[in-house]
């Protein structure tokens, strides 16, 4: 029988290929010894990939371009080479060679998926559900590709497609974690953490060693008001993975939000002790004692940090810290130089606010106006240059912001089902006093004094919080109908009557309670809607309680301006652009009365 070169390559080729993928280190060290008497483009192909599975992706990048140069026409190593410029983050170099192994083979299910999860995690959802598509028509069983689609429905908060995409994938293979984990998120956001728990206690099952089902899983513990067993999920993450900076910052939270201040950071204590470099528990822990105000501990414990790693987020931190506590120029300082090792808006704004501070005009509407051609629709940039513009006496101020023309105070109308406006803002009220039963808003919040809901308010399922959404869905649509057509404008170039509410959630203040300053940045219009005021807040208590508009948050003195304050009434809403800086006045309140709002933030749909 005659030997068939070719058949015995083949398997040669084949039985590597195996090798490759069950034990890669050895299939290295006898590719080595193949490659040594000659190059071969298979051979440098597999030589790739066995140094992408250990990993060393720049090896592997070197072994299949090798083979490229040596035969192009290989969609496999295309995408395969793809996957290692995408693991060092060089999404240009991967995209590029996704397309090419795609243009090889139209039909190339990996190549068409990994382009599109490619495209996911760059938030161009568009172009990534057109991707996924194509891969599912070629292979209408890959679930992970169907897991992928949920994905994007689930980035553009399309809930029941995204749950649709998920089942699908469950269907063919009831047990892939990926699918059970997101269905389980998927139900958390659209308000059923009920369900959201019996997907996360599957996955959970099938993959105990993964932490961030623990964390959600608690998560959704959390929104039912189940704080220990909350506590503990987060803790059993922690255990898991004590690098996990994400169940951190959950638990830290929570205690903080249970009142529990003295022992809120000892989670990072404890992980730091073992693992003193880990820079991303490091800058987590700084931003906590930041926020929680604790700048004696935060300052030492951020000096000590940069005397590890000079990284730009340590140091924007660190700028956080010395603005707050009024070190202006080293906090300008701090942000110049984080800026100069990696761009960042967040930073930009922080800079931005310094030279407001400082009276540096000029230098302020730079940074922002640079800011404006990255992301047009930034509420808190429009905000800022405002700002600018007013204190240099410009006439965009006003074009800008008219609190009299863009100030709306509406009444709400009384939903269907009811007498009176009154009987439904009672029956508001006792629901959502229901869902307040933490002791601390959440740290990074503009109240001082109260308790914020968690979740989306005006997504969960129970009747009159519905109602409640129905009436506002009219009285927004009204507002937006009174707005003119101005395609130039920052508020009305956006006018369009399909909306959705993109935040929403409960306010409760105590006597004494207040809102910073503040803006919606992710905003387009927003509302503060009032269901409940203290029996103090009458006629004749003068702006106590009221809301401000026009008064900035970074203290300018004689250089701030209230624009307008609307008393409100029960039955209320006041809407305004969301760039509009808003606050309220602190009130008295008899123990156990309270100041009650629902406020929420509308985006136009594209």
């Amino acid at each position: 029988m005659t030997d068939d070169p070719q058949k015995r390559y083949q398997s040669l080729v084949s039985s590597l290929l195996q090798k490759v993928r069950a034990q890669p280190a050895l299939a290295l060290s006898e590719l080595d010894n193949l490659l040594s008497s000659k190059p071969d483009p298979n051979l440098l192909h597999l030589k790739g990939m066995a140094h992408a599975r250990l990993g060393q992706h720049q090896r592997a990048i070197d072994a299949m371009e090798a083979s490229l140069r040596l035969y192009p026409p290989q969609p496999e190593a295309h995408n395969n080479l793809g996957n290692s410029f995408k693991a060092l983050h060089k999404h240009d170099r991967a995209e590029a060679h996704y397309a090419q192994a795609i243009n090889l083979n139209p039909a190339f299910p990996d190549a068409l998926k990994n382009l599109g999860l490619l495209q996911l995690s760059e938030e161009r959802y568009e172009e990534a559900e057109k991707h996924l598509q194509k891969a599912l028509a070629s292979a209408p069983g890959d679930v992970s590709a169907l897991t992928a689609l949920g994905n994007v429905h689930q980035k553009r908060l399309d809930y029941p497609a995204a749950i649709d995409c998920y089942k699908a994938a469950l269907d063919r293979d009831p047990n892939y974690v990926n699918a059970l984990h997101n269905l389980g998120l998927c139900y958390k956001l659209s308000e059923d953490p009920l369900t959201a728990i019996q997907y996360f206690q599957r996955a959970s099952a099938l993959a105990p060693e993964v932490s961030e089902i623990d964390v959600n899983w608690g998560n959704a513990q959390f929104e039912l008001g189940n704080y220990g067993a909350a506590e503990t999920l987060y803790r059993r993450a922690i255990a898991k993975s004590p690098d996990s900076v994400l169940a951190h910052e959950t638990l830290a939270e929570l205690l903080w939000q249970l009142g529990k201040e003295e022992v809120f950071t000892h989670s990072y204590v404890n992980a730091l002790a073992s693992q003193p470099q880990n820079m991303g528990l490091r800058l987590s822990l700084a931003n906590l004692l930041v926020n929680s105000r604790r700048f004696e501990q935060a300052d030492s414990f951020i000096r000590e940090s940069l005397a590890i790693a000079r990284t730009p987020q340590l140091l924007s931190t660190l700028g956080r810290l010395q603005a707050s506590t009024h070190d202006y120029a080293s906090a300008q300082d701090s942000f110049v130089a984080s800026l100069a090792l990696a761009p960042s808006m967040d930073v930009s704004h922080d800079l931005a606010r310094v030279l407001i501070i400082e009276g540096d005009y000029q230098h302020a509407m730079h940074e922002l106006e640079a800011l404006q051609a990255s992301e047009p629709h930034n509420q808190l940039t429009w905000a800022l240059l405002g700002t600018c513009w007013r204190l240099i006496g410009d006439s965009r101020y006003r074009w800008l912001i008219d609190y009299d023309r863009d100030v709306s105070v509406l009444r709400l109308r009384t939903p269907d089902g009811y007498d009176s406006l009154e009987a439904f803002l009672q029956d508001l009220n006792d629901v959502l006093l229901g869902m307040h039963q933490t002791k601390a808003a959440p740290m990074r919040q503009t109240l001082v004094g109260g308790t914020q809901t968690p979740g989306r308010l005006l997504h969960k399922p129970d009747s009159v919080v519905q109602a409640y959404r129905e009436v506002l869905t009219q009285a927004v649509a009204e507002f937006i109908d009174s707005m003119p057509d101005d395609p130039t404008h920052p508020l009305f170039s956006r006018k369009s009557r399909r909306f959705e509410f993109s935040g929403s959630w409960s306010v409760r203040l105590h006597g004494g309670g207040y809102h910073v300053n503040h803006v919606h940045p992710e905003g387009w219009i927003s509302s503060a809607c009032y269901v409940h005021l203290p029996d103090s807040m009458n006629s004749n208590s003068g702006a106590a309680g009221c809301i401000k508009f026009g008064e900035t948050p970074l203290g300018l003195g004689e250089r701030e301006v209230v624009e307008r304050v609307v008393c409100p009434e029960p039955g209320q809403l006041a809407l305004f652009p969301s760039y509009a800086w808003h606050g309220t006045y602190d009130f008295e309140a008899e123990e156990g009365d309270y100041r009650l709002t629902a406020p929420f933030d509308v985006v136009p749909l594209s």
